[in-house]
């Protein structure tokens, strides 16, 4: 019965260099998964900005609105007020979002540690969907979130947690915070499962999303990822990403 892991075949060493997240192994410096998926984008960029727009459009409109119905005479000064407070909108809001996302995720964290989680009424609905899921599941976790490379593929990431099933199977488990799933999301996960392997020399024989909502505390959707296929998609990323790294003009 696998209880631990095994002392990882690679050293792996996470840093932060000009913003950019770095793994190194044996002396070589290796991009993020994430990085290298940025290369297929699945138009995030332009949703985001889609988004960010509709969200200080919808504030102003609000502010402007309230101070014609409440009478408020509209001056060059509280215009710009209006439009600076627009525009940090967003910023608002996607930090708002990333804080439950952060306590459900350091709850977890705690609970994989041994330690007692710290929750609030937000948080504790997400943590107690995730219990109730792993029993359900049957699954036992050995080890939370490390950082895995791989020298044979060249890229690193940090994966959250590695499960065991009720059949003593390795199963590779990621949390994520958003309001729906994304396409990317399977190939982050195959990626982790390859460097995974490589390092410890672990057949995984699965692997699962689990997505915590941004706003609804009560928002929990677990899913399966078709690991081959993943991995395949992947592998055919980072190749376009190696690709574009090159140079292309005559």
């Amino acid at each position: 019965m696998i209880t631990s892991l095994p002392k990882p075949k690679i050293d792996v060493e996470f840093k932060i260099i000009k913003r950019a997240h770095v793994y190194t192994a044996g002396g070589v410096n290796y991009p993020s998964v994430t990085k290298i998926l940025g290369v297929i984008d699945n138009g995030k960029s332009n949703a985001l900005a889609i988004w960010a727009r509709r969200e200080a459009l919808k504030l102003a409109q609000n502010e402007l609105f309230g101070a014609l119905d409440n009478g408020t005479a509209l001056t060059y000064e509280n215009v710009s007020e209006i439009i600076k407070s627009a525009d940090r909108q967003p910023d608002k809001l996607k930090d708002a979002a990333a804080d439950l996302g952060t306590r459900v995720h350091d709850a977890i964290d705690a609970y994989i540690l041994g330690k007692e989680p710290v929750l609030d009424d937000e948080s504790v609905v997400g943590f107690t969907n995730f219990i109730e899921w792993m029993g359900k599941e049957k699954i036992r976790i050995i080890s939370g979130d490390i950082p895995v490379a791989s020298p044979e593929w060249g890229f690193g990431g940090r994966l959250d947690s590695v499960g065991v099933n009720d059949k003593n199977e390795v199963i590779i488990l990621d949390w994520k915070t958003s309001n729906a799933l994304r396409s990317e999301y399977p190939l982050q996960v195959a990626a982790y499962t390859l460097a995974f392997e490589e390092m410890y020399g672990l057949h995984v024989s699965g692997a699962k999303v689990v997505r915590f909502g941004k706003t609804d505390p009560a928002d929990f959707e677990p899913r399966d990822v078709k690991l081959k296929e993943a991995k395949l998609a992947f592998l055919r990323a980072l190749g376009l990403y190696k690709a574009m790294k090159a140079e292309l003009w005559a």
